[in-house]
């Protein structure tokens, strides 16, 4: 089931689809990064990620990206957006995202 989800996810970033990933999370979803200055509960989440993937859309300007092994254990997605490379990590609970995190490392 992870790696269904975690396939999702890179395709909702491949095809900058957002509703790819929106179907997978928990309403107790949190969202942390390194470029967000705070927290994001799954709604506020869920609008972030959509006017992302529109801005994105817009700018031609969407990632490469790959699953890989997470040295954490299990597997993570490595994006890179010309040259800038960023890892996002989900949680998964019961079948759903509870969680995820982006950092440059």
């Amino acid at each position: 089931m992870e790696d269904k989800i975690l396939a999702d996810f890179a395709k909702a970033w491949q095809t900058l689809d957002a509703e790819l990933i929106i179907k997978h999370l928990d309403d107790s979803f949190v969202y942390d990064s390194q470029w967000v200055f705070e927290s994001l509960d799954c709604e506020a989440y869920k609008k972030y990620l959509r006017t992302k993937f529109l801005t994105l859309k817009e700018k031609n300007a969407g990632p490469l990206v790959e699953i890989v092994d997470d040295p954490q254990g299990g597997k993570m997605l490595d994006l890179d957006q010309k040259g800038n490379t960023a890892c996002y990590r989900i949680e998964v609970k019961n079948g759903k995202v509870v969680k995820a995190d982006m950092c440059m490392f």
